[in-house]
């Protein structure tokens, strides 16, 4: 297999379609000339997820990757520590890339060990994920690990661990030290320190010029140095896409249309008062009762009083998930946000891993001094010609609103000469993100998707679309013209960008 080769100018980034998670190998030119240079940012998925696609193995997507670079990193980056971003990178037998030559790795400020604030917020997320499997253990005890608060929590931290079993046995000495992602990290940082060691980015710091290149410089956006915004998860007013149901409808549209009152919930949840107590089905009258008037009534009680619903003994317990989504919250917020700019024709590649609303809102007051000139965050954004979106396209990692507005948000991206060139790449996996239990996760979001697509001009590559297209209001030749610049695999996709 030949390796990932370069355009004649610019640069070629592979989305390598490994499941529903990150996977990105660049090849940049070299300064000097030669073979490119080769940079990794992440390498995981969620397991289950690479059966929606080929249902092939994660080692046969790092063998790929060790042929496409004759198994030489200049660069690796890991954006943050979630399982779908790092689980590729250890296992306790012959770790994936144990036989890799990686020269540097670009982690976020928060991994340094001899930062105050990162130390401080790695104790505090340290004791609460011990506390949680505490409470998971305690929860699974009185419930049952069939129960789907359990697996809803098995779930959640699984990708704090990055462990392939779903429904987690988590031992009593349980240490995230040992886990799957913290052993990714660290087998990268080794690696790394035997070359060039490992730099721990600031938001805001001097642009640096990736190594061995020929002088593209990353521009470090996040995440932000602030304990608020880095807890700061979900858009709020017109910052927020419309959080569409799974026929692209609104909650408030799909009640109109439907009759059904105003309710938080999906019709699909829901069973009519009269439905549930005149009906064919005894569980709701056994459990809840006609009241004073019903047959079933005795002595005017409903159920009896020992009726294990009416007891809270293990009630409290159940708190555990908010605890489980405030932890996955407040690390998608540490994600490593990088603006790729390249030399001559200064288009920009963003690629913000999973950051959310607190690490989006933070890139506004961001300036870098060049020369006699300022370049800010907005700048950076304008000259994006691809965005790899965040969170898999999540509701929360894609921000909403206009060229105008003061937030950063999608509006911002790809203007004037380098609107007809923007472009976008969604790691996500749909068919299998809505069979998540109990609750689908809607990757993408049927409106972000939606709006990515239309500005873009159907430019947009998902992991799970091995076609595109064209958009009917888009010229054939400028659709021809960006088709050259796409290749399909079964196992990723490449897109070449021109830096002219």
């Amino acid at each position: 297999m030949p390796k990932l080769e370069l355009p004649e100018s610019g640069v070629t980034v592979r989305m390598y379609r490994q499941g529903h998670g990150d996977c990105f190998l660049l090849a940049m030119p070299r300064d000097g000339g030669g073979d490119p240079v080769y940079i990794l940012i992440d390498c995981g998925f969620k397991p289950g997820s690479p059966a929606y696609l080929h249902n092939k193995p994660i080692e046969e997507i790092v063998e790929h990757i060790g042929e496409s670079t004759g198994r030489h990193l200049d660069l690796m980056i890991l954006t943050h520590e979630h399982q779908d971003h790092l689980n590729g990178i250890w296992k306790k037998t012959e770790p994936y890339f144990d036989d890799f030559q990686i020269d540097e790795a670009w982690v976020a400020w928060t991994e340094d060990p001899k930062d105050a604030m990162a130390n401080e917020l790695r104790e505090r997320h340290r004791d609460q994920l011990l506390q949680l499997v505490a409470v998971r253990r305690k929860l699974a005890l009185a419930a049952g690990d069939d129960d789907p608060a359990v697996q809803r929590l098995d779930g959640l931290l699984a990708l704090e661990f990055g462990g392939e079993d779903e429904a987690l046995a988590l031992a009593a000495d349980t240490d995230p030290a040992n886990s799957a992602n913290k052993q990714g990290m660290k087998l990268v940082k080794d690696k790394a320190n035997q070359h060039r060691g490992v730099k721990y980015l600031l938001p805001g710091e001097k642009p640096r010029q990736v190594p061995q290149s020929a002088d593209i410089r990353a521009f470090v956006l996040g995440p932000p140095r602030d304990p608020k915004l880095l807890s700061d998860e979900d858009p709020v007013g017109d910052e927020a896409f419309p959080r569409d149901d799974a026929h692209g409808l609104t909650f408030s549209a799909a009640a109109l249309a439907t009759g059904v009152s105003a309710s938080p919930f999906s019709t699909r949840y829901c069973v009519a008062l009269e439905q549930a107590l005149d009906g064919e089905e005894p569980f709701f009258v056994a459990h809840y009762g006609k009241g004073n008037d019903g047959e079933d009534d005795t002595d005017g009680i409903e159920v009896p009083h020992g009726a294990a619903w009416r007891r809270i003994d293990h009630e409290w317990l159940y708190s555990a998930e908010s605890l489980a989504l405030s932890l996955n919250a407040g690390v998608n917020n540490t994600s490593l946000v990088l603006a790729f700019e390249l030399p001559a024709s200064k288009k920009v590649l963003l690629f913000i891993g999973d950051a959310q609303r607190g690490n989006w809102i933070s890139w506004a007051n961001l300036r870098w001094n060049d020369g006699d000139e300022t370049i800010t965050a907005r700048d950076l954004l304008s000259r994006t010609v691809l965005y790899k979106v965040g969170h898999h396209g999540s509701h929360n990692a894609t921000l909403a609103g206009t060229v105008d507005a003061v937030h950063p948000n999608l509006d911002w991206m790809g203007l004037s000469e380098f609107a007809g060139e923007f472009t976008a790449m969604i790691p996500a996996v749909k068919d299998w993100a809505m069979q998540v239990k109990p609750k689908p996760w809607y990757h993408p979001l049927p409106s972000i998707q939606r709006a990515l697509l239309k500005k873009a001009q159907g430019r947009v590559l998902q992991m799970d679309i091995a076609r595109l297209e064209k958009p009917e209001n888009v010229p054939a030749e400028a659709w021809a013209e960006f088709t050259t610049r796409v290749a399909f695999d079964d196992l990723y996709f490449d897109y070449t960008i021109q830096d002219r």
